[in-house]
């Protein structure tokens, strides 16, 4: 799809204030993101005249946008009714496109056929904008919005994203995501733009690895090269368990899992320093009593240091249900390298130090105290995937993508 590369004159000042307010020839599109209990990110949207809502999930991991679960072969199928249905015989702007579409995740399955209609989402309105109906499904219990590579790797027509840059709604194919801890409510996606109020000094590139041109040209993911993995128990100093120099784990950053999958000798490693047990499936338990901790974090190295994302205990440990929690990292399939970074790491990306702005202390008699959070900014331009550690300091949305990269001349504001 074409993609405009004027040149970005950014100096990271933001003159239009720090509240929500695009600045003028430049355009983001920003939604509200619903925390399902640390499980998944949901997104909701209009589809047809008149407009039908309804919600899916965010996920990094796949490339199309489907809807209409089966509610009552799903996992949970209160969840599914609430989330709403699209009825194409009830909008005047429907087009039936046909096909057939069908895809198997790890758990469940889905099948259907193509349809046409306009869309609302994240302050965007889209005609035309192709997606699965589905007939049938198991086990999942929404839609999902795919936000993967898409056209023209994938499938043969524009996807949501491609739709946003070739109405020239935003500049370029590129997302960035803020995913909050449990329950906090300060989840957020923007297209086209990044929120410079949830971090502190520039974002990080971090290499699409291996390069999209050694992927296989139909599925073309978020990979990125993983250089260290340590901790940093209360207290003490932080601790690196891999080699320094050497190590290197290509991982895909999948918002669609719940839970990270790495390497086994890695999971046992962390898991001991939990004193975790193992149970009959072969997750590693822990005590729930580790979420309470104030300080101590997992710690995720990119770019042979340059980046490292401290993972806070509480939101690293995943609680399954009241009393049984997991360590948010758990064993990949026995012979696999295909490694995970789920929500446990997105959502877990914490600043510790104390804030340097004094933004931060205006933010908190506003707003509240600071919350925890990852931000993540997918970048289908430069084939980057830009880090940053977190904090919340108030909104404040700039446009990128009018330039390779322009992303990195982003100053954060707290």
């Amino acid at each position: 799809m074409p993609v405009s590369r004027h040149v970005f004159n950014g100096t990271g000042k933001w003159p239009w204030g720090w509240h929500w307010s695009p600045p003028p020839g430049r355009r983001a599109g920003w939604e509200h993101l619903e925390d399902l209990g640390g499980i998944a990110y949901v997104i909701q949207l209009e589809i047809g005249t008149p407009p039908q809502q309804i919600k899916v999930f965010v996920d990094t991991g796949s490339y199309e946008l489907w809807v209409n679960p089966k509610c009552n072969s799903s996992a949970d199928a209160a969840i599914c009714q609430s989330y709403g249905n699209y009825y194409p015989t009830k909008s005047n702007s429907s087009a039936y496109v046909g096909g057939n579409f069908a895809v198997t995740y790890g758990t469940g399955a889905v099948k259907g056929s193509y349809w046409s209609d306009i869309m609302s989402i994240a302050m965007f309105q889209i005609p035309a904008v192709q997606f699965a109906v589905a007939n049938d499904s198991n086990y999942t219990f929404s839609g999902i919005l795919g936000l993967g590579y898409s056209y023209p790797y994938s499938i043969s027509y524009p996807s949501v994203l491609n739709l946003m840059v070739s109405q020239k709604l935003i500049s370029a194919p590129i997302f960035s995501l803020g995913l909050g801890p449990e329950g906090d409510g300060f989840s957020e996606i923007i297209f086209g733009g990044v929120n410079r109020w949830k971090f502190a000094g520039y974002l990080e590139p971090v290499s699409i690895w291996p390069p999209i041109s050694q992927q296989d040209p139909h599925w073309i993911q978020y990979w990125v090269n993983v250089t260290s993995l340590g901790m940093t128990k209360p207290g003490q100093a932080p601790v690196i368990y891999t080699p320094k120099e050497t190590f290197n784990m290509p991982t895909l950053i999948d918002t669609g899992s719940t839970l990270s999958y790495i390497r086994e000798d890695l999971v046992a490693q962390i898991g001991q320093q939990f004193g975790a047990t193992i149970d009959a499936a072969g997750n590693y338990i822990v005590d729930c009593s580790y979420r309470n901790q104030t300080s101590g974090t997992v710690d995720f190295g990119f770019n042979r240091g340059r980046m490292v994302i401290n993972v806070k205990y509480k939101d690293f440990i995943y609680q399954q249900y009241p009393g049984h929690c997991m360590l948010g990292v758990q064993p990949a399939d026995v012979g696999s390298t295909n490694y995970v970074l789920g929500d446990t790491f997105i959502r877990g990306a914490y600043r510790t130090s104390s804030p340097p702005s004094h933004h931060f202390f205006l933010d908190k008699m506003l707003m509240g105290a600071a919350a925890a959070a990852g931000i993540v900014v997918f970048d289908q331009q430069a084939d980057v995937i830009w880090m940053n550690q977190y904090y919340n300091c108030g909104d404040g949305v700039v446009s990128v993508g009018q330039s390779v990269k322009d992303t990195g001349y982003i100053v954060g504001a707290c």
